[in-house]
């Protein structure tokens, strides 16, 4: 159950970053703020995983930085919709 909830920790994270990072840009065309939510979401999760390899007893895992790519799709698609909005 404690790596479902790492998952979860992370796809939710990344999840909220992008759709932050996505929704701020209100003004950019819905592929735009997309890209941006989504690079920012992967930011925060291919950094956290940079620091769980650097640390002592940790490793880079490959299924987090999966939950972090599903998470930042689906926070960069919900908050570029803010842009559609606008139109």
């Amino acid at each position: 159950m404690k790596i479902a909830n790492d998952k979860i920790k992370h796809f939710s994270a990344c999840a909220v970053v992008s759709f932050t990072a996505s929704a701020i840009e209100f003004n950019a065309e819905y592929h735009n703020a997309w890209i941006a939510g989504f690079i920012a979401g992967m930011a925060i999760g291919v950094g956290k995983e940079y620091g769980d390899k650097c640390a002592i007893g940790n490793k880079w895992d490959w299924s987090d930085i999966g939950a972090d790519a599903l998470g930042s799709v689906v926070g960069a698609t919900l908050g570029s919709l803010f842009t559609l909005l606008k139109h």
